[in-house]
């Protein structure tokens, strides 16, 4: 019965609304009252979700967000479009869940508002990770760069790390290596060392996890050019680990990462995959790596090893 009601109450707000929208010779309105229709599409929006009527709500929300637009009221626009993003989760709608989520984003941009149109496009992939993994890894990668143009991505390392595990679960090794050196770079701009070294180290780590070794050394070689991880615990992990899959000995790799405390601070999605080294055959993987270190690892593996502990 109370939902009854309320979808009465719904379907009687959005009449209302929708007159509002039209001219009226007889109420003397020579114009649509975006103003007075705003408001009660909203409150219409809300009574069709609470009545079960999901579509009809996401309907009202979208046309509360084009009365406020038309009001010049951007925020409040953003705010309707997300909600339209989240009633299409429930509906099962995974595209529209990202395109509303992405009209949000626009709008807030549009309110000067860029850091809340980010956070808008990170929850609509937070929805997306399960059930529509390419669209929530595209989101993620809109949010940051909505972050870095409004100078605030060194404060997004919730989404940095959210995003690298959602690329981790669904194998994206490589992208999330890349992601996680942008995330380096992000908290350089902040001065948080400590993240940016395991973000370094967890580069390495998802290179050699898909068994890249090349491309391992590669970012290992760049972060080293930067002074906050070069002398930190995580570079000498890291040396440490590349003289490990150098010896070409599973065993030493696996008592390596247990021994190194940096590799158990690492973010839990990528402290999953540096517990499972070495991955695949290790011999080209470690035949690599002596190229890469000009040969003689091997030899140097038991001193080397001896001072990093």
């Amino acid at each position: 019965m109370a939902r009854a009601g309320k979808l009465e109450e719904a379907e009687k707000l959005l009449k209302k609304a929708n007159k509002l929208w039209q001219p009226s010779i007889l109420d003397m309105r020579l114009k649509p009252d975006w103003e007075g229709a705003a408001p009660l599409f909203e409150k219409a929006a809300l009574a069709f979700k609470q009545s079960g009527e999901l579509e009809k709500s996401r309907a009202a929300y979208e046309r509360a967000a084009m009365s406020q637009d038309k009001i010049g009221s951007t925020w409040h626009a953003a705010k309707h479009l997300e909600s339209a993003s989240q009633i299409s989760r429930d509906l099962g709608e995974w595209g529209s869940v990202a395109d509303f989520a992405r009209q949000a984003a626009g709008y807030f941009a549009q309110a000067g508002r860029p850091t809340a149109g980010a956070d808008a496009l990170a929850r609509g992939a937070k929805q997306l990770e399960e059930a529509s993994p390419s669209d929530a890894h595209a989101l993620y990668k809109e949010a940051l760069d909505m972050y870095e143009v409004d100078g605030k991505e060194g404060q997004a390392g919730d989404v940095f790390r959210q995003a690298v595990a959602c690329l981790v679960r669904n194998g994206k090794y490589g992208d999330a290596a890349g992601l996680l050196m942008r995330f380096g770079e992000a908290c350089d701009s902040v001065g948080a060392r400590s993240s940016q070294c395991k973000a370094y180290l967890g580069a390495v780590v998802a290179w050699l996890y898909a068994q890249d070794a090349r491309e391992a050394w590669q970012v290992f070689q760049d972060a080293m050019g930067v002074d906050a991880f070069s002398s930190s615990d995580e570079a000498f992990a890291a040396d440490a680990l590349f003289l490990s899959y150098a010896d070409g000995n599973a065993e030493k790799v696996k008592a390596l990462v247990q021994s190194k405390a940096a590799f158990r601070q690492l973010d839990a999605a990528v402290g999953r995959l540096a517990v499972k080294l070495p991955i695949g055959d290790l011999a080209p993987q470690a035949a690599a790596i002596k190229d890469l270190m000009g040969g003689g690892a091997g030899e140097e593996q038991e001193g080397s090893e001896d001072e990093l502990m």
